[in-house]
């Protein structure tokens, strides 16, 4: 991808080319929010966030900082509810299920919905016990020999296993930015979720790791659905079908990541594609 007077030229390569841009609007729902708010205290942080996010696809958040796309990526699986005066209104549904029914196992959910994180944050332990420790915790395993497998096939479904196969019992710390990176993604693989959310998993990976990280983000939504919050916009063309724009706490507009690139419907879409506010 090109930037032409701050603006993204698409190429062939840019997006996916592999799945039809109808297909992407065709395919079953697994997330839906309607009218989804949240406060910080007297603060309001998101004006009535609507969307339906796609299975077995990437939709991308894209948008200036602070403008409430991780805010938004943290209600998916209520990582706010551990921010002290966070009120989240309106309803987010994770295959029909209300995620903000009071009688939903919170740590289910999480399990259901996994996330990565902006820094890798791999546990103080070996990388086997890193991917272990999901399946261990929610009974997934009921042997040795079930953990064994359940290790090696989300290192495997996560790139890694052919790296660190001899280096089982080494600390997850001892790699690599990239390599943690995608230990980490094992692990939120382990437990089978259906969901992985990402919050700028790239940011602080070199341009090396970051295209390993984004050819596995391709590899994966076969299987999974995955929402990634991203600052680059060529980030966001190259990896997702879908993208939602997002500005000072409001859904600006959102659809087929091309038609959002090439020909948005919003000015402000517009601009910020462009480079005019950021």
């Amino acid at each position: 991808m090109d930037m032409i007077a701050g603006k993204i030229k698409l190429t062939s390569k840019t997006v996916d080319q592999s799945m039809n841009p109808l297909d992407v609007l065709e395919r079953e729902t697994r997330l839906s929010a309607r009218d989804v708010t949240v406060h910080y205290g007297d603060k309001q942080a998101l004006f009535g966030i609507s969307i339906d996010i796609p299975d077995r696809a990437v939709t991308s958040f894209i948008g200036p900082s602070g403008c409430g796309k991780s805010t938004f990526l943290r209600c998916i699986n209520r990582m706010n509810d551990t921010i002290e005066g966070a009120r989240v209104g309106g309803s987010i549904k994770l295959d029909g299920d209300d995620v903000y029914d009071p009688n939903l196992d919170v740590v289910e959910l999480r399990a259901r919905v996994g996330m990565v994180f902006q820094k890798p944050n791999p546990f103080p332990k070996s990388i086997y016990e890193n991917v272990a420790y999901g399946p261990k915790i929610h009974g997934l395993a009921r042997s040795r020999t079930d953990l064994d497998e359940i290790v090696v096939s989300s290192l495997r479904k996560a790139g890694l296993f052919e790296e660190v196969k001899d280096r089982l019992n080494e600390p997850g710390t001892s790699l690599s930015g990239g390599q943690q990176q995608r230990l980490c993604i094992a692990r939120a693989i382990a437990v089978g979720p259906q969901v992985i959310l990402m919050d700028e998993p790239c940011s602080a990976l070199d341009p090396i790791a970051t295209a390993i990280i984004e050819e596995l983000i391709d590899e994966l939504r076969e299987n999974y659905t995955i929402v990634i919050v991203t600052h680059s916009m060529q980030q966001a063309a190259r990896v997702s079908q879908k993208t939602a724009f997002f500005h000072l706490g409001k859904l600006i507009e959102e659809g087929v990541t091309e038609d959002i690139f090439t020909n948005p419907e919003h000015k402000q879409t517009q601009d910020y594609i462009m480079g005019r506010i950021g």
